[in-house]
């Protein structure tokens, strides 16, 4: 239970990573004068399915990371527990 703090954080900055890694790569690195109508009809969709994913799993991230554990429950033994008497 105390590896989800880490691990929604690591999925915090990975669905950041991605999503950057995306744009850049798909859109600032190709150049803008290089994409024609047809390609950016294509793209551009993709890019929004894209972005809604990473949204989702860095929402998921945030949430395990600000979640708080519940406290443990007390044990309780038999032997201490009155016994019923029917």
């Amino acid at each position: 239970m105390a590896a989800t703090r880490p691990l929604g954080a690591l999925l915090c900055i990975a669905t950041i990573v991605v999503a950057i890694a995306h744009i850049y790569f798909g859109y600032i690195s190709g150049g803008a004068g290089a994409w024609a109508r047809g390609a950016l009809a294509f793209a551009l969709p993709v890019t929004v399915g894209i972005l809604v994913v990473c949204g989702l799993g860095f929402w998921l991230g945030w949430i395990m990371v600000t979640t708080k554990e519940a406290p443990p429950e007390p044990r309780t033994s038999e032997e201490s527990q009155p016994e019923k008497t029917e």
